[in-house]
């Protein structure tokens, strides 16, 4: 068998793709090397290496100064608890809609749509009276709510892949006495970890990094999350920059670790669903 030879395009190719990734790479190599410099060193030699000047000072000063483990847990609580309800929301109104064929899945596919064609842009203004009339506003219960409404995107994830679960599993089940609720969560929802990862994976990355919604609709302090304190970071570390990089630092350290952990499991989840779509 012989060995496939090369030609020069695919060298000149794997170049410019090593080139692109120098390139995105800088930032986040400026980034995290002048959270380990002082101030001076930072804005002296920026891209060195701290080897003389090595300290941990700077993280210690960010989280002295920032409300890190209150906005910490409101980060995790809303996240977890949104895409909690995001998941089992979009994953039972899926499998409704695409198990049963009628007029009333058909109303509720067509207002599924229409909601995820809205930009979220346009429906501020009513969404912050309506959370204003709830009572709802500046409070984490109010974030959850917001960010739950986000299930019409799991829901369309979820139909693509329901479509090649045979349906004899689920009448097997009902066979042998299984109820509805039971055979879903027991037979059906188990076969849908693939794309339900891959949502988790989404919807995390997506709230715990989401600045717009926080800043519209959250004002004490109390109830920041970190991208809140990051903001507030902004004029409060006007004169010492390098504090400000390290909260940057702070804020990303969690969901890049999620992300590593989860990643091998997004190509599985996307590609599962396309092919069972």
């Amino acid at each position: 068998m012989g060995i496939h030879k090369r030609n020069w395009k695919s060298y000149l190719g794997e170049v410019l793709m090593l080139g692109l990734c120098v390139i995105f790479f800088i930032p986040f190599y400026y980034l995290l090397v002048n959270t380990f410099k002082p101030a001076r060193d930072a804005t002296a030699s920026p891209l060195s290496l701290p080897i003389k000047n090595f300290t941990l000072d700077l993280y210690k000063e960010a989280l002295d100064v920032i409300n890190f483990w209150s906005s910490f847990r409101n980060s995790v609580v809303i996240t977890v608890v949104s895409v909690i309800i995001i998941i089992v929301i979009g994953s039972m109104a899926a499998y409704a809609i695409t198990r049963r064929k009628n007029k009333l899945t058909s109303i509720l596919f067509f207002y599924f749509l229409v909601g995820f064609m809205v930009p979220a842009q346009t429906t501020l203004i009513p969404l912050f009276n309506l959370m204003s009339f709830f009572h709802l506003q500046n409070s984490v219960p109010g974030m959850i709510v917001l960010y739950s409404s986000w299930c019409n995107f799991a829901m369309f994830m979820y139909q693509g892949f329901l479509g090649g679960i045979p349906k004899e599993l689920e009448e097997a089940a009902l066979i042998d006495g299984a109820g509805l609720w039971k055979m879903y969560w027991n037979i059906v929802f188990p076969l849908l970890k693939p794309v339900t990862t891959t949502i988790v994976i989404f919807d995390v990355m997506w709230i715990w990094n989401d600045f717009m919604m926080p800043y519209l609709f959250i004002s004490s302090s109390e109830n920041f999350t970190l991208i809140m304190e990051v903001y507030k970071g902004v004029g409060q570390f006007a004169n010492n920059w390098t504090v400000m990089l390290c909260t940057m630092v702070i804020v990303l350290i969690p969901v890049v670790i999620f992300y590593l952990i989860m990643q091998k499991n997004i190509i599985a989840g996307i590609t599962s669903g396309a092919v069972k779509g």
